[in-house]
């Protein structure tokens, strides 16, 4: 007897997926193996409907593995099944040789079984259902695009038949047409982070090239400068990256004390990757390397201006702000306080000038000349006066 009544349902199986409400919007997964929406026709959506159309339907049974009783080789596709053995079974090639065994004999009545017993979409190259779900679960596992490997779990089908099925049924199909335009409108906005800030330890502002060194390739190598890297040999701190060396994130054993302790380490290694940048950046700014070189270099002391004792106290007592500052910011710093001094000396002269009732530029000129030789007469009045 041949029992093949699952197939008779095979037609309203394609009738009932093009009558499927899309309406509920569909949630999404964010998660980094699939990038589909959820309401897309998925291994667990198939598995909840395939029972409701085919009452006899059991997905178990699609991945059931049958064996032949007598030969023990597994059985895929058409098996005979012994109508009075119990869980007999036995494959084609046993059947047509009249095998018996134990006490089944080959006069015993028998049922045709198929353990594919309809495909979900009509075709003239149908899919089975245990195919379908298998590609489905492959997508789930693998990811949309891999076909190769897709291919590999379906293990009856090509790449090409894999991507072929799933692109025209699933997506430019009437499952797809439905599903994915109702998710199109609900798909999260992504905001544009890289126009943001970033002040980090290795953000760009930081870790963008620093200026020349100035320095001839002698110096260079008694630094243990090397250009073409634009490091050294040994840095600030050099150990710093012992740190977080030996540190293994591992998120199934850790608990949440072990996490915070090795996330208060990757901080503290950040933190002296900032000072690590931040000394090389002053080191490179202010051209430090050329000041400790100085003393070598004849031909640029002759041709540096001399600085006075008062100059040199003054920049001294400056240089705490040099941490705040680039070079040239603290040039230029250092010009506006020469260039403030100056006014307020030139201040305190204009305000003598009128206090003397002087009005024009003029008489400066003659009144500055009067006071030198009122005092230059001074000492001889003195010495008159004294004899």
């Amino acid at each position: 007897m041949f029992l093949f009544g699952e197939r008779g349902e095979a037609g309203s199986l394609e009738l009932w997926l093009n009558s499927i409400d899309f309406s509920t919007p569909p949630s999404f997964n964010h998660s980094a193996s699939s990038l589909l929406p959820e309401a897309a026709p998925s291994l667990s959506g198939l598995r909840y409907a395939l029972p409701q159309i085919c009452p006899s339907f059991s997905v178990l049974h699609l991945f059931a593995k049958y064996t032949c009783s007598y030969c023990q080789e597994d059985i895929t596709g058409l098996r005979i099944k012994c109508v009075e053995c119990p869980n007999f079974d036995i494959c084609l090639q046993c059947f047509s040789a009249g095998a018996e065994i134990g006490c089944h004999k080959n006069g015993h009545p028998y049922q045709f079984m198929d353990s594919e017993p309809m495909g979900v979409f009509q075709g003239r190259v149908g899919w089975s259902v245990r195919e379908e779900l298998r590609l489905l679960d492959a997508i789930e596992l693998y990811g949309f695009g891999n076909w190769e490997d897709i291919s590999g779990h379906i293990e009856t089908r090509t790449a090409e038949e894999a991507k072929d099925q799933y692109v025209g049924r699933y997506l430019d199909g009437n499952i797809g047409r439905m599903t994915w335009d109702a998710a199109a409108g609900l798909r999260s906005h992504l905001v544009d982070q890289t126009n943001q800030p970033d002040n980090g330890p290795l953000s760009p502002a930081q870790t963008a090239r620093l200026p020349p060194l100035d320095a001839t390739p002698e110096e260079a190598t008694q630094l243990g400068y090397r250009p073409q890297r634009d490091d050294f040999e040994r840095e600030y701190d050099n150990m710093a990256e012992s740190l977080v060396s030996p540190l293994f994130i591992n998120s199934l054993e850790d608990d949440d004390i072990d996490t915070a302790l090795k996330m208060a380490q990757v901080d503290m290694y950040t933190r002296r990757l900032r000072e690590r940048a931040r000394r090389r950046r002053v080191s490179r700014d202010f051209q430090l390397v050329s000041q400790f070189f100085s003393a070598s270099r004849k031909d640029r002391l002759s041709s540096r201006k001399k600085l006075t004792k008062e100059e040199k106290e003054f920049y001294e007592r400056m240089r705490v702000f040099t941490q705040f500052h680039t070079a040239q910011e603290h040039d230029q710093f250092l010009q506006n306080l020469h260039k403030e001094r100056e006014l307020k000396l030139r201040l305190n002269e204009l305000a003598k000038y009128r206090h003397h009732g002087l009005t024009h530029h003029e008489e400066c000129a003659h009144f500055e000349q009067e006071c030198l030789q009122h005092e230059d007469r001074k000492p001889a009045q003195l010495f008159l006066e004294e004899t």
